[in-house]
């Protein structure tokens, strides 16, 4: 969790951004709630490896449709942080759909490399 804390304050200078963390044993409708209600000209969820598959999974499917309801004002995406990401890559690949400004609806995924 400390790695995602870590993605979000190295965002923190990137204007009109909202950063949401799905916590291991968060409450998924909750999350979802809190993207809907963005008003931030970009919204980013962060998913931690720790998070059960079926909350990823519903986290992962309501992408898409949030993209569509938001849309044009608040474009959404998300980082799915795997097990043994480095933190660089994560924030590399926060940092690109956050500035994107014609990319809504994406799921990246970071993983271990080498």
């Amino acid at each position: 969790m400390s790695a995602l804390v870590d993605v979000r304050a190295a965002l923190a200078e990137i204007a009109d951004l909202e950063i949401v963390i799905a916590e291991s044993g968060g409450d998924v409708a909750e999350i979802v709630r809190r993207l809907r209600m963005s008003r931030a000209g970009a919204a980013l969820l962060l998913i931690d490896s720790s998070i059960a598959a079926i909350d990823r999974a519903m986290l992962r499917g309501a992408i898409g449709p949030l993209a569509i309801d938001l849309a044009p004002q608040t474009r959404i995406g998300a980082i799915e942080m795997g097990e043994g990401a480095a933190i660089a890559d994560v924030e590399a690949a926060a940092a690109y759909l956050a500035s994107a400004p014609s990319t809504t609806g994406q799921i990246l995924t970071v993983t271990a490399t080498g």
